[in-house]
């Protein structure tokens, strides 16, 4: 029987539109042009009981917003220092 494999990361893209813009822009024409407008894609992980879910930013400075909506709405909770909770743990254990 093969190895059931657990999926333990959580995959957020960010996407940028590029309609109604030209093909090229700049000194050269070489680069590709993008709005600052797009969305936040949560990655659906069956293991965690996690769906999928977007949000819109609508300026570069509002992607983190954005990320935090779809956090929110996972129900996900974000550790910053594993070693820090831990010790939180045992001093509360101590009293």
């Amino acid at each position: 029987m093969p190895k059931k494999e657990d999926n333990k990361t959580l995959g957020i893209t960010i996407r940028f539109f590029t309609n109604d813009l030209p093909g090229r822009v700049g000194r050269d024409n070489k680069q590709n042009p993008c709005w600052t407008v797009g969305n936040v894609h949560m990655i659906a992980n069956k293991t965690r009981g996690i769906r999928a879910c977007d949000e819109k930013f609508y300026y570069f400075d509002d992607i983190q917003r954005a990320i935090k909506v779809i956090m929110k709405r996972s129900k996900i909770a974000l550790v910053e220092d594993v070693a820090t909770t831990e010790t939180s743990k045992k001093r509360i254990n101590k009293k």
